[in-house]
């Protein structure tokens, strides 16, 4: 199976995918927590580490696929907390033997649409050929997740 994950601090999306492009789990890890402080943001690691642990022993994952990740000066401070997060599901992904990919943000468009530039709504529409889904993902990022399982699937 194939794990997609677009990590964020508040939102984390991920797919689970089988090789036939059959979606066995997706979703979304949300925080209600607008303006959370450094030690909700650290229980927020640990809920996403605790998460991804049971996701390893209940399914058998070889590959995990994860956006490369850009940061603006607009968004710093959240990068140290995104990184964070990267560290964890890597580490977990090292101590399970899955490999780990990843992909930018223009290299996903580029692979699904034809486009590094495409924007959201083709991604979206796209995806929902790819998967043969009959409804829009609800979230722009839903589909990123998607995208990446389908990435890793189709690459050595």
């Amino acid at each position: 199976m194939i794990l997609g994950i677009d990590p964020w601090v508040r939102k984390l999306w991920y797919a689970l995918i089988q090789s036939d492009l059959k979606i066995v789990d997706s979703g979304i890890l949300l925080s209600e927590i607008k303006s959370p402080t450094r030690m909700d943001q650290f229980e927020r690691m640990r809920e996403i580490e605790e998460y991804f642990t049971k996701l390893c022993k209940k399914y058998t994952i070889q590959t995990m696929c994860m956006e490369k990740l850009f940061f603006t000066k607009f968004n710093q401070n959240n990068a140290e907390f995104v990184y964070g997060i990267r560290a964890i599901l890597i580490t977990l992904c090292l101590k399970n033997k899955i490999k780990v990919k990843e992909y930018t943000p223009i290299e996903l468009k580029k692979f699904i649409t034809g486009n590094g530039k495409a924007e959201k709504k083709l991604v979206q529409n796209c995806i929902m050929k790819i998967y043969r889904l009959k409804e829009f993902p609800e979230f722009n990022d839903a589909a990123d997740a998607l995208a990446l399982a389908y990435i890793a699937s189709k690459t050595n």
